[in-house]
């Protein structure tokens, strides 16, 4: 069903009938109600545990809400070396929503994305060590975004309970009662452990609160990885295109195509877009939900290498 293609009444009534449903489960884990998936939720993940990788393959791999359009625009600039904005859409090529035998279509080099926990990404991309972009952020704005996100997907709600209220939202979380794409901090572990165990190679790591504070030079370390040799003048160009508000603006704009969330979310706006800051979180989190919060990451991270930037 094409939504865009439907009237503003028969669109809410089909969204509606979406809503309804519960999010569709693999091997524990709470998906997305993307199409593929809710046809056949199984089917759809084998295949993309088997889809058929290719050495030039690039994979963005992020948690919800880490920064995924922004490290996609730069990426796609730099893999055309030019500071000029993608069009399309990148949920187009995001394997949990791809129609997967039109990706296999796609001239070389494919720029692939997932929110998918490590474990459930292409074997033979991950087995052949072909080039991963991991992209992480601290929970804790992770939380807030993707709360704001949940509650305007036009598809969420109904029966699942989720997001419901950011008090629900953030002890649900803590307890990891959905286990949504896994979780943040599981899905962050997964990725720690398997690069210190070596069974997941050729990753270029980010971090959402260094490319805020120091884009040039975190472009310049990216373009390097993707072995892209580009001016100082292209790379500044990249920067500032892509700051929070030129891109927010690009996308809104129809610079970059047709924005078509506006049509679908819940309160007619873009909501891939917020405030793409650092530290919002301490408008969100009470006092007590704080505490929680920092006992759950303190308890989960024991052991762990792995530190966040909550403010800048």
């Amino acid at each position: 069903m094409d939504l865009l293609k439907l009237s503003p009444e028969e669109r809410e009534k089909a969204l509606a009938a979406i809503r309804s449903q519960k999010h569709p489960i693999y091997d524990g884990c709470m998906l997305p109600k993307f199409p593929p998936l809710m046809a056949n939720a199984e089917k759809h993940m084998e295949a993309i545990r088997n889809f058929d990788s290719k050495e030039s393959d690039i994979l963005l791999c992020t948690y919800a809400k880490a920064g995924t359009h922004w490290v996609h625009e730069i990426t796609s600039m730099i893999l055309q070396g030019e500071a000029k904005y993608a069009t399309g859409h990148k949920i187009n090529a995001m394997l949990e929503n791809a129609d997967l035998d039109k990706l296999k279509d796609m001239p070389s080099i494919r720029f692939i994305n997932t929110h998918l926990p490590l474990r459930l990404i292409p074997k033979k991309h991950v087995e052949n060590g072909y080039k991963i972009i991991h992209v992480s952020r601290n929970p804790k704005d992770v939380m807030v975004s993707f709360y704001n996100h949940a509650k305007n997907d036009p598809v969420t709600g109904g029966s699942d309970d989720f997001p419901g209220t950011w008090s629900d939202f953030i002890h649900d979380m803590c307890e990891n009662r959905h286990n949504f794409y896994d979780g943040v901090v599981k899905y962050e572990l997964a990725w720690e452990k398997a690069e210190k165990a070596k069974t997941v190679t050729n990753v270029h790591s980010v971090f959402y609160e260094d490319l805020k504070k120091h884009p040039v030079a975190e472009i310049t370390r990216l373009a390097a990885f993707l072995d892209k040799d580009l001016s100082s003048e292209t790379i500044q160009g990249i920067a500032d295109k892509c700051s929070f508000k030129n891109l927010a603006d690009a996308t809104t704009s129809g610079k970059k195509g047709e924005d078509i969330l506006p049509l679908l979310s819940k309160d007619k706006t873009n909501f891939i877009f917020r405030k793409g800051t650092t530290g919002d979180w301490k408008n969100w989190f009470t006092v007590a939900q704080n505490e929680m919060f920092d006992e759950m990451l303190e308890r989960e991270f024991k052991g762990s290498d792995l530190k966040y930037t909550y403010e800048l």
